[in-house]
């Protein structure tokens, strides 16, 4: 007979563990058929067993019962109590046993898992999620490679993952839930719902990397969506994640639709989208989510309809990011296509408001998606603005767009996006006054503009901060737009900006608010005003642009200031911290999130792949060491955009800086000169006309350089790349020019030479030769002739690059500088055509003192990353890849570019104090995606975040023989054992234009001589 006790001595152990079963089976019926009295007799029985029993484990699998239920119970009912209970409960069952493994201890910190990840989505407590994907991983350590178990924790894993990914934008986090998810799928039978439940997660996790992916990865949409149908196929229409199935494939099919504009997808996800919704409980957590995707739909349909939504219209609804757009008379586009819709358009737009509303309400405070939901339901109603002329619904879309603006609780990026559509919406308003709508819109883009910066956190990688500052391309240029227009605006007498002059201020004024803010922290509002108050409508216009632009060089440069002095005012242990922090921050970046060491590697070197989750510690001791050193007396401003008149003060008398702001609200240049902010209207350019010159030039650049085209295409070609210089000239250079003659600008220098002119170019313009422009055909003025033209991704970048200039002592005797040459003429794979003249460039280079030269085979990756800190001067010789194709598609093609690329990603981490001059003979080194325009994400800006002083890059692809004729021409200005960069753009322009003028067939060409620019001071 079996004895009533363990071997611990618990008494009555057969019938508590008859109990524990009864309970168990309890709680399986209620998951299979929904039924709450089972799930009410699996409490009762779990209670019972929690009251009887002392022995450990027989007490730990009761509390692990009763979290289960508590938490199905918050399933249905969504009562938070339940879901905190329950995470309690699944901790206290875990307590006894410490580090200690049981058959059932991983079960339970998987249990932990889901349900930490669970209340992330309620509360946005992101210690929540770190601590959920910490509590799964602790499971995964000991459980077999395979069957069901391994497959659910493996799901439960890429959840959290996934869930990591949308809180930050962390690719790495994506990429390895995707790798989570198919082994999931991949270890266990078919048939069980572990695999229904993993084939379901992948096809969610496979949209988002379509949606993230730089090519779109159609093929990862198919997947998903035969992924998503097949789970639907094998189930019940009673299992109880049927509703959730059913919302996954219509939110797989919507984005088809979205890329490929076929209505069947549309109509097959609007049923799912339906359905999903009608057959979840009023409640249910996951209302939330599904009447979202429901919302989605009704939008696409409103589209299909024929009404397209427009200006105040999301582009990417399931995402963070929002792009408001202006048309090209600075009104949100479609604003004036007033009258009103068809039926069904009506029809469309009702369902879309009523959907979105229902979302809205459904979406409780705190809850993840409550930013998303306000933002929706805004834009539903702001298109029903436009559409019927409704001013209630304007207001009402406004007072949606501003509570989420201003609440810190929300994700940055909504914050972001729903300021930039407040602004956009009050544009609209105001009974026809432009004066009326620029003064309300001032409030919100500044806010947009302050927070901007915090959307590109060190948590995620370059890359993936260049993405989400890519979602609000143009935000800054539009705000800056808008404070000029609002200047202009009012009455003589009332701002110095009315004038056309704004004075800097003196230097004991107040700091600017609009500096860097840390991660986490709020924008300082009282110095917002006190500055706003101040400043004129021009220098309001500059501060915005510089935050608003350079997001990524300012976190670079921020890493490489010089801060011996700060430091001496600190605390020891913060500039310890100081010191440790910048080198780990520029580890090379892994592509996977998960870190090789539990909490990260404990003395990891420079070289040591930074993974995702050493990049999120990393970035909160970082947040958190700003914060400290900003509360030390005297450091206040540490790390914060330089008040107007510092940036001035840096700029000197060397010459102007003219940052060229374009927007669809107006057009200005905005000149820096002898302690001034000047702005000039530029009538005669267009942000529309911009764009589309922009897009022909290049064009025709590419056609210039194909030769299968016909001679008579190819002189086409040149014809356009010579009328759009010529309308550069009438459009920008010629008025800015007019405007410094009239402000005292002699034009040259002290010696009677032309005088130095910098451009700081925004938005379309920067893929644009300004310094090229003139009327060429006629042998007409020519900027090329009148000035010494170079660029400048930023004032304060320029300001930076001046200061480390002066600051670099000037040895007495100087010593021979070293170049490192770096020449591939033929690199293996490329399918680019040889480069006969690298061979004789880089020979005749290496004759210079102390040079080293990597040539061919020798110029591989880990060669000239390890040579580049060693030498003050490079010269790059080879072909060279724009980063057009994709944010990560920028590379040097070195000799071993298929296996090992040298990314931009890899040059703009280095840190080179001691860098001066980086030549770049290669092809399209300053090309990149129009999105990432304002953010210099390019070869050319790669280099000068790394720390070279002064960069000569290329604009597109440059023709081999007079690229070796430029870089003769430029060397020979130097002195043979020492070039001395400060000349470095003198010299450039005097080989571009004896180039130009001596070399037969070049001056009617100007594809061949244009394209070389320099950056810096």
């Amino acid at each position: 007979m079996a004895t009533p006790y363990d071997l611990f001595g618990t008494p009555g152990y057969e019938q508590l563990l008859a109990v524990l079963g009864g309970a168990e089976e309890a709680l399986a019926r209620y998951e299979r058929a929904g039924r709450l009295s089972d799930l009410e007799r699996a409490l009762v029985l779990f209670d019972a067993l929690l009251t009887r029993a002392e022995n450990i484990d027989l007490r730990s699998a009761a509390m692990n019962g009763v979290g289960m239920v508590l938490w199905s119970r918050y399933e249905r009912f969504g009562e938070p109590d339940d879901l905190d209970g329950a995470i309690t409960l699944f901790r206290e069952a875990l307590a006894p046993y410490g580090a200690e493994v049981t058959v059932t201890t991983p079960s339970y910190w998987t249990n932990l898992s889901g349900a930490l990840r669970l209340r992330w989505l309620r509360t946005r407590d992101a210690r929540d999620l770190g601590a959920s994907v910490d509590a799964v991983r602790t499971a995964l350590v000991s459980t077999p490679s395979r069957g069901p178990s391994r497959s659910n924790r493996l799901n439960s894993l890429g959840d959290a993952l996934l869930s990591l990914f949308q809180l930050h934008g962390d690719s790495s986090a994506l990429a390895e839930a995707v790798t989570s998810f198919r082994e999931a799928v991949a270890c266990t039978e078919p048939g069980r719902d572990e695999g229904v439940w993993a084939r379901s997660s992948l096809a969610e996790a496979l949209r988002h990397h379509h949606r993230w992916s730089p090519d779109g990865a159609p093929e990862a949409l198919d997947e998903a969506a035969a992924l998503a149908r097949e789970v639907l196929a094998g189930v019940s229409r009673r299992h109880r994640l049927y509703p959730r199935f059913l919302s996954n494939l219509a939110l797989v099919l919507t984005d088809r639709h979205t890329a490929r504009s076929d209505p069947a997808d549309l109509r097959e996800a609007a049923r799912a989208a339906r359905r999903a919704v009608a057959a979840t409980p009023a409640g249910h957590p996951n209302l939330v989510q599904r009447n979202a995707v429901l919302a989605t739909v009704r939008r696409l349909e409103l589209v299909r309809a024929g009404r397209r939504a427009t200006g105040l219209d999301i582009t990417d609804p399931g995402g963070s990011g929002t792009a408001g757009r202006l048309d090209a008379g600075g009104t949100p586009a479609g604003a004036g296509a007033r009258g009103r819709p068809a039926r069904r358009e009506r029809r469309a737009l009702r369902a879309w408001i009523r959907a979105t509303g229902q979302a809205y309400a459904a979406t409780p405070e705190g809850h993840a998606l409550r930013g998303l939901a306000l933002l929706h339901h805004g834009s539903a109603l702001a298109t029903k603005a436009m559409t019927d002329d409704d001013a209630r619904a304007r207001d009402a879309a406004i007072a949606l767009y501003r509570r989420a603006a201003r609440d810190p609780a929300m994700d940055v990026s909504v914050r972001v996006g729903c300021a930039r559509l407040w602004a956009l919406s009050v544009l609209d308003g105001g009974g026809g006054s432009p004066a009326y709508g620029r003064a309300a819109a001032m409030e919100p883009y500044r806010l947009a503009v302050e927070l901007l910066p915090r959307t590109a956190s060190y948590r995620v990688g370059r890359m993936d901060r260049a993405r989400q500052l890519g979602d609000f391309a143009g935000l800054a240029c539009d705000a800056a737009a808008c404070a000029l227009d609002l200047a202009d605006a009012r009455p003589p007498g009332t701002a110095a900006a009315h004038t056309g002059a704004a004075r800097a201020k003196p230097a004991a004024a107040k700091p600017e608010a609009v500096g860097a803010t840390a991660a986490g922290a709020e924008p300082d509002a009282a110095r917002a005003e006190a500055s706003g108050a101040e400043a004129s409508g021009a220098e309001l216009a500059l501060r915005l642009l510089e935050q608003g632009r350079g997001v990524l060089l300012g976190q670079a440069l921020d890493a490489r200031t010089e801060t011996s002095e700060l430091l001496n005012r600190v605390p020891g242990e913060l500039a310890s911290e100081w010191r440790r922090l910048l080198p780990q921050l520029d580890r090379p970046e892994a592509a996977v999130f998960t870190s090789s060491e539990p909490g990260g590697a404990n003395d990891p070197t420079a070289e040591d792949p930074l993974t995702g989750e050493d990049r999120h510690a990393l970035a909160e001791r970082w947040e958190r060491l700003v914060e400290a050193i900003r509360r030390v007396p005297g450091c206040e401003d540490f790390l914060r955009l330089p008040r107007t008149e510092e940036m001035l003060a840096g700029i000197g008398d060397t010459g102007p800086v003219v940052v060229v702001n374009v927007s669809p609200l107006r057009c200005d240049a905005l000149v820096l000169h002898r302690g001034r902010v000047r702005p000039v209207r530029l009538e005669g350019l267009r942000h529309a006309e911009a764009e589309r010159r922009a897009d022909a030039f290049l064009a025709a650049i590419r056609a210039t350089g194909d030769h299968t085209l016909p001679l008579s295409a190819q002189r086409d070609a040149q014809a356009e790349v010579r009328e759009t210089l010529g309308w550069l000239w009438t459009a920008l250079a010629e008025p800015v020019l007019d405007a410094l003659a009239g402000w005292g600008w002699p034009g040259e220098d002290s010696a009677g030479g032309p005088g130095r002119l910098w451009w700081v170019p925004t938005g379309p313009l920067t893929a644009l030769p300004l310094h090229a422009a003139g009327r060429h055909e006629e042998d007409g003025d020519s900027l090329l002739d009148r000035a010494v033209c170079s660029y400048a991704p930023t004032v304060n970048g320029l300001v930076r690059a001046r200061r480390r200039e002066a600051e670099r002592p000037t040895p007495v005797r100087p010593e021979p500088t070293a170049p490192l040459i770096v020449a591939v003429a033929e690199a293996p794979g490329s399918g680019s055509p040889a480069l006969e003249g690298v061979r004789e460039e880089a020979t005749r280079l290496a004759r210079r003192p102390g040079a080293r030269l990597l040539l061919a085979e020798d110029a591989v990756r880990r060669s000239v990353l390890d040579a580049l800190p060693r030498h003050a001067w490079a010269h790059f010789a080879c072909h060279a890849v724009g980063a057009l194709s994709g944010a990560a598609a920028g590379h040097v093609v070195l000799h071993d570019h298929g296996t090992a690329p040298l990314t931009l990603s890899d040059i703009a981490r280095l840190r080179l104090p001691e860098a001066e001059l980086a030549y770049l003979s290669a092809c399209e080194t300053t090309s990149g995606r129009r999105e990432f325009a304002d953010e210099a994400l390019h070869i050319t800006g790669a280099f000068h975040m790394a720390g070279f002083t002064h960069v000569v890059g290329t604009l597109w692809a440059v023709a081999d023989d007079t690229s070796w004729e430029v870089s003769e021409r430029f060397y020979a200005a130097f002195d043979p054992s020492h070039p001395f960069p400060g000349h470095t753009a003198h010299a450039l322009r005097e080989a571009v234009r004896e180039i130009r003028e001596n070399v037969e067939g070049v001056r009617e060409n100007p594809s061949l001589w244009a394209p070389y620019i320099h950056v810096g001071p």
